[in-house]
């Protein structure tokens, strides 16, 4: 509103100044009286008037912008004087003053509430600028850092140089996992970067979660889980050879004494051969699942090449294709174009589709018809090679779903038990990773490098 006033009273001088100049110039010219002339003393004075407004009108705007660059909140103009265009100038400054002090207040509000937000997290949370620079550190991230928190912030590199580094190489949607040693215990945390934009500039917000009680509980299932399996698989091949043990023993021992060789015929002689070949044939099945444990752990190191994908899973289907004939299967394959070639060992990578497509036909042997297989090759939201095989075969049930990935379970009466883990340990060493996915209509396996 002030500044209508201001354009008001300069319109004013300036009607005045030219109704002046044109009425002292009309009548000195009809009366031919040159005191008309005087009439021009209005001039200087609307003159005057008009640079005088604008130029208090300036000074005031300048003093009133300098004073909001310094956060002056104190700013206030009088409205108690007696020019009209300035005093209507100054209540609208005075009212905008007040419009930006609330919106200030407000910020302030916000900012100590998202600050207490911050500290008062359950997780850790860091903001690194693009010159890796810590811009906001929580009281939680202080003590996953093992750092004082009364740090400055421009020292936290220097404090823990391992963790900061691992920080500003997370990328973006990447999750990262870092072993921290105090000495009490270790910490496992679980780091996840997000990238922030905002006014051309670039930063990244970091999470930090110590996981180590949810891997000890997940540890310790494994562990019982396992325990049981190894307990099924050796009790099944001591408890026959115990008991034939038994067997034998009383054909040849009575009441603690040696049975003469006379009274030994040849039943004796053929059931005692029966019973040595039932130890022997356990006893190997033992050693076979044995040596089934020690290929679980000694997997070798990757021998990392370039991968072509299509060629790659070309020949995994030609190996395949009379198997998939004789059982009726229909493959199907979908390559994404964006994904042409991964990193990793051709042979150990080779061993883990197979063994999956394997247990894709067993799964679909219980179907009579409409047998299918779909590989689907695609990018991750992280943007990594991703491979999904899924089969439309009898989806697993949830009770067997958790223990697929156990060393030793199986289903299968032929099987050994350790196919999916041994795939799951070799993508591990690939920094990778295979999940089920299991729906109404089909099961799948979903594998990410």
């Amino acid at each position: 509103m002030g500044y209508k006033r201001v354009t008001f009273t300069t319109v004013i001088n300036i009607a005045i100044i030219l109704s002046a100049g044109f009425f002292a110039g009309i009548l000195t010219l009809y009366y031919n009286e040159p005191w008309f002339l005087l009439i021009l003393i209005l001039a200087p004075l609307a003159t005057y008037r008009i640079i005088y407004t604008f130029d208090q009108s300036n000074r005031q705007i300048a003093f009133f912008f300098e004073a909001i660059r310094n956060e002056d909140s104190a700013l206030k103009f009088p409205t108690q004087i007696k020019g009209r265009s300035l005093r209507h100038l100054y209540r609208s400054l005075n009212e905008l003053n007040e419009q930006i002090q609330a919106i200030k207040l407000k910020n302030e509000y916000l900012e100590k509430y998202y600050q207490s937000f911050i500290q008062h997290a359950a997780i850790g949370l860091i903001a690194i600028n693009g010159e890796n620079e810590v811009e906001i550190m929580n009281e939680k991230a202080f003590d996953y850092a093992g750092i004082p928190s009364f740090t400055p912030l421009h020292l936290i590199p220097l404090r823990n140089p391992d963790l900061f580094k691992t920080l500003c190489n997370a990328s973006p949607g990447e999750t990262v996992s870092y072993k921290r040693f105090t000495s009490e215990s270790q910490m496992n945390l679980l780091i996840l970067a997000r990238e922030i934009r905002y006014g051309g500039k670039v930063s990244k917000l970091i999470s930090l979660q110590d996981i180590r009680h949810e891997l000890d509980e997940k540890e310790l299932d494994s562990w019982q889980k396992l325990i049981r399996v190894l307990t099924h698989e050796i009790m099944n091949s001591i408890a026959p050879i115990v008991s034939l043990s038994g067997t034998l023993r009383r054909f040849f021992v009575t009441e603690d004494k040696p049975v003469r060789p006379e009274d030994i015929d040849e039943e004796v002689i053929e059931n005692a051969i029966l019973g040595l070949d039932t130890i022997e044939e356990r006893g190997n099945g033992l050693l076979d699942f044995v040596n089934s444990y020690r290929r679980l752990t000694r997997i070798p190191k990757p021998d990392y090449t370039t991968i072509d994908i299509k060629e790659w899973l070309d020949q995994i289907r030609l190996l395949l294709n009379e198997q998939f004939d004789r059982c009726k299967i229909n493959v199907v394959c979908t390559i994404d174009s964006k994904v042409k070639e991964i990193q990793g060992d051709e042979k150990l990578l080779s061993q883990v589709l197979i063994n999956i497509l394997n247990n894709a036909m067993d799964a679909l042997a219980e179907k009579s018809s409409d047998r299918r297989i779909h590989i689907f090759v695609a990018l991750s939201k992280q943007n990594r090679p991703l491979i999904r095989i899924a089969n439309n075969g009898p989806v697993i049930p949830p009770d067997v779903a958790d223990k697929i990935f156990i060393p030793f379970f199986t289903t299968k009466e032929q099987g050994s038990g350790i196919g999916l883990s041994l795939s799951r340990q070799i993508l591990r060493l690939h920094h990778g990773s295979i999940h089920l996915e299991s729906g109404e209509k089909e099961t799948g396996f979903i594998i990410t490098f």
